[in-house]
């Protein structure tokens, strides 16, 4: 049935039964398509003031006693930013308190203990929900040209308030459920913080965001302790704002006992102001102004040692925050202490790791260095001294007289050993630095290597080189010619193989390939006793920066792959 408002020309003065039940119907029809709190204050204070002719409306929802979610017309237009001064919010408080009606111009048995009224002419009532808390205030107010507010305006606006309480009541419920509804969602999203490798800076100040969206806040941060002066000079450190869904990046520090930050720092204790402009304690950030409620809340680990904090600020207008919240947010600055020390530790085994794969670059470079050194003093030195002791046994030959046969035919003997040792020599100072590789590069270096592998161990090994227009780096070419004789020695021990093919190939410009694929036994690269040497092939790979890829499986043979990135 459609609703027709009442004509303007209601007489004023006390309400009247039409215009009491114009109220009803206005409040009742906002009551059922208002579930927002603040959307239903809105719409109860246009229907009060139309209702009452009023000049001054307020209306607030209740949460904790504390005025959550208001809103107040004056002369019918909606007031933005802090609207209740210091006298009407302590009046409004103690109508809290006495969880009663109140008339300015009425006998009410609690109205001679009442602080003076903000308003000469107001009535006002506390809306009640079955367990006797209150969930909302009503307030109107008026000037005297429309005559003075009684006992009927009051049973009027009592009406209203019964129907308010149902609604305001509803619409918390609603709010809580949409609450847990968002803390879910932000608990998988902290979860996944928690989860992730990320630097202790942006996970604090993601996690400061979500906490600030699930608890409704206007601003927010989140930082670390880091060093000042010296070691024992802690400081709160944040480097950025989050102000109405922005981050703002800025760099800011408190000291100990400045600011809140300081504060939490020193008492290691979580600090909750209802009143941010007065607290000694503040220190607004210059990207939002008009804070009137803060918390922050230190972040600790399991040694209670201060790791950093989390800070949340709402505007007047909105709830202040309870120690619920703080317990909450408790919550997880304890899950971010345990995202933080898991991302310090992980960076700490990743600086060990670094340290020990330099160390070991160093060694495999000193070794090289060092086999190439005993391959020149094998070449040098011992390969010319047995040239020396061949020489004179040649020497010594045409004086050993015909009548000993048996002498000549020792000092023959001694010639082939001294020969076959020189040949060994030559061959082991090869093996330790073959100087092709130093000499002529990584394509001949490896031709030979494949040609003797296949002279000495009896599979034929087929080697296709892509042509390169330069030489590779030096240590890239060595650790490919290792990699490469590693493989060929692992195949001649283990894979009892006929054919092995070598590929060098360059993609791209930037990556060199190196592919060295058996058609022998196989094994099972999961076993860990499957040796050293593709612990070594690996980790020379890995300190290049390059890929090691090993597949093989019993009976199928083996292919290792190497990709190493270009300078």
């Amino acid at each position: 049935m459609e609703h027709t408002p009442l004509p303007p020309d209601v007489p004023s003065g006390s309400a009247t039964a039409h215009a009491a039940i114009e109220a009803l119907y206005d409040c009742a029809r906002a009551s059922v398509v208002e579930p927002d709190a603040a959307a239903l204050a809105r719409a109860l204070a246009a229907a009060l003031a139309r209702t009452f002719r009023a000049d001054d409306v307020v209306v607030a929802a209740v949460l904790d006693s504390t005025l959550a979610s208001k809103a107040r017309l004056r002369q019918g237009s909606l007031v933005a930013g802090p609207s209740l001064t210091r006298e009407e919010r302590r009046f409004i408080d103690w109508l809290l308190q006495q969880r009663q009606p109140f008339a300015a111009g009425a006998r009410i048995e609690q109205a001679a203990s009442a602080p003076a009224s903000p308003w000469p002419d107001v009535i006002a009532v506390p809306a009640l929900h079955h367990q006797g808390h209150p969930v909302a205030l009503l307030l109107v107010a008026r000037r005297r040209v429309y005559g003075r507010l009684g006992s009927p305006d009051l049973r009027v606006l009592e009406t209203i308030a019964q129907q308010a309480a149902v609604a305001f009541d509803r619409a918390q419920l609603l709010a809580q459920l949409d609450s847990w509804a968002r803390g879910l969602e932000a608990l998988f999203k902290f979860s996944a913080a928690v989860s992730s490798e990320r630097d202790p800076v942006s996970l604090v100040r993601d996690m400061a965001e979500h906490a600030a969206r699930l608890l409704k806040a206007d601003g927010g941060q989140g930082g670390l302790v880091v060093a000042g002066a010296s070691p024992d000079d802690l400081l709160m450190e944040s480097s950025a704002y989050w102000h109405d869904g922005v981050w703002i990046e800025r760099t800011r520090r408190w000291p100990r006992t400045v600011g809140i930050p300081g504060v939490v720092l020193e008492t290691e204790f979580p600090y909750l102001s209802a009143d941010y402009a007065r607290d000694p304690a503040h220190e607004p950030p210059d990207d939002m102004d008009e804070i009137q409620y803060a918390v922050a809340v230190p972040i600790k680990n399991g040694a209670d040692d201060v790791l950093g904090f989390f800070e949340l600020h709402r505007r007047d207008g909105n709830s202040a925050f309870s120690w619920q919240d703080a317990a909450f947010l408790e919550s997880v600055a304890n899950m971010a202490a345990v995202a933080i020390e898991n991302a310090r530790l992980g960076a700490a085994l990743a600086l060990k790791n670094q340290e020990m794969r330099a160390l070991s670059a160093r060694h495999v470079t000193r070794l090289e260095e060092e086999r190439q050194h005993i391959a020149r003093e094998l070449h040098d030195e011992a390969g010319q001294a047995l040239v020396g002791v061949k020489l004179s046994l040649q020497a010594m030959g045409p004086l050993v007289p015909k009548e000993v046969p048996a002498l000549r035919e020792q000092l023959s003997h001694l010639r082939a050993q001294v020969n076959d040792a020189a040949t060994r020599l030559k061959v082991l100072a090869r093996r330790l630095r073959p100087p092709t590789l130093d000499r002529l590069g990584l394509d001949m270096a490896l031709q030979q290597l494949a040609s003797e592998c296949g002279e000495h161990f009896g599979f034929e090994v087929r080697l296709r080189i892509q042509t390169l227009d330069e030489r590779l780096p030096a240590e890239l070419e060595t650790a490919l010619f290792r990699v490469t004789q590693e493989a060929l020695t692992n195949v001649a021990a283990h894979a009892a193989a006929r054919l092995v093919e070598i590929r060098v190939e360059i993609w791209d410009r930037t990556t060199v390939h190196l592919c060295i694929a058996d058609d022998g036994a196989g094994f099972d690269p999961s076993d860990r006793s499957s040796g050293l040497g593709l612990l070594g092939m690996r980790e020379r790979v890995n300190m290049l920066g390059g890929e090691f890829v090993v597949t093989s499986a019993p009976g199928e043979g083996t292919t290792i792959r190497v990709t190493a990135p270009l300078p």
